[in-house]
């Protein structure tokens, strides 16, 4: 397995994220709007273009960084031999060389079928290409971003479904100590807060680039369906063990609090067999209010909070967009 082509666009280096992230915006932004200049119903979305590649490259290569530590964090429950662990580990970063290749080539068909979609028609799109300096950038600016965008979305559901299977069958889980499972759900609320920052770009296409706002949907919504599938996939195998382990548990102790009844199903408050009863009503209460998700109340603030950025970022196009044109 090799590192996945974009970590290796990060510049190790002390910051070398915000760094790679700056150095990108000053190559891609001259680049794009070179055809800007031009007079032209094909002007690329020049700051957009840049803005998403430049933002997430790094963001991908922090996201993984992440992840490699939410994994060093859950070692102890992991039950399976050093070497396995380090594959494990590998391939949160790493991969052989037909995913990259199928990222790639999947990235430009979307891309491909974009234009195509933008353009009306296949002969529509090759004529936006190739008749203009400003035509062919964005065409181009189109195939970086899907090409990019489908990489790491690839390569972040690849890393949801590596902790999902750990949640799944390889970590020991324990109904009374899930403060230890809390990696899983940052990695699952990292990766999902990047592609809410991503998605919250894709107005400047409508601002910028003079498209509307349905030339933006589809890039949307193929961003939008990974960025559940991303979220969903490290927490629920695992949600699944513990709510099945809860309903165990609750038969279990309900078994007991029956036993210790006897036949009649009351309880003598004077008999001394309400001393061990008390303790099993405490426990029963106790695991049946346990969640079953990973999730810390901190987090899903969190999530839910950046949850409504994309909304207000659209809806403020939208505005902006109404107001120049009231204005002209």
């Amino acid at each position: 397995m090799r590192k996945i082509w974009l970590l290796k666009l990060v510049l190790p280096v002390r910051y070398g994220r915000t760094m790679t992230g700056l150095l990108l915006l000053s190559l891609l932004l001259p680049l794009f709007y070179a055809g800007s200049t031009q007079t032209s119903e094909h002007n690329p979305p020049a700051l957009f273009f840049s803005l998403i590649i430049a933002y997430i490259i790094p963001v991908f290569s922090f996201i993984t960084a992440k992840a490699q530590e939410a994994l060093r964090a859950l070692r102890p429950i992991i039950a399976v031999d050093d070497a396995v662990f380090e594959t494990i580990h590998a391939r949160l970063d790493s991969t052989d060389l037909r995913l990259p290749l199928v990222c790639l080539c999947g990235g430009a068909v979307g891309a491909a079928v974009h234009t195509v979609f933008i353009s009306q028609s296949l002969s529509g799109a090759v004529s936006t290409a190739v008749g203009s300096v400003s035509g062919f950038l964005s065409v181009l600016g189109t195939q970086m971003v899907y090409i990019v965008m489908t990489t790491v979305l690839v390569m972040l559901i690849r890393q949801a479904r590596i902790f999902g299977r750990i949640g799944g069958s390889l970590a020991r889980v324990s109904l009374l100590d899930t403060r230890a499972l809390l990696p899983f759900a940052r990695v699952s609320i990292i990766s999902s807060l990047a592609i809410i920052g991503a998605l919250a770009l894709f107005p400047l296409i409508n601002l910028e680039g003079g498209l509307n706002l349905m030339e933006s949907v589809p890039g949307a919504v193929a961003t939008l369906g990974p960025l559940i599938v991303i979220f969903i996939i490290p927490v629920w195998p695992l949600h699944k063990r513990l709510l099945k382990l809860k309903e165990q548990e609750l038969i279990r102790v309900s078994n007991k609090i029956a036993a210790s009844l006897g036949g009649t199903g009351e309880v003598d408050i004077e008999s001394a067999d309400i001393d061990a009863l008390s303790p099993l009503l405490t426990y029963r209460r106790e695991i049946a209010e346990l969640s079953t998700w990973p999730f810390s109340m901190g987090s899903i603030t969190t999530l839910a909070f950046y949850l409504i950025i994309p909304p207000l970022t659209w809806a403020g196009a939208a505005l902006i967009e109404n107001l120049v044109d009231s204005l002209l």
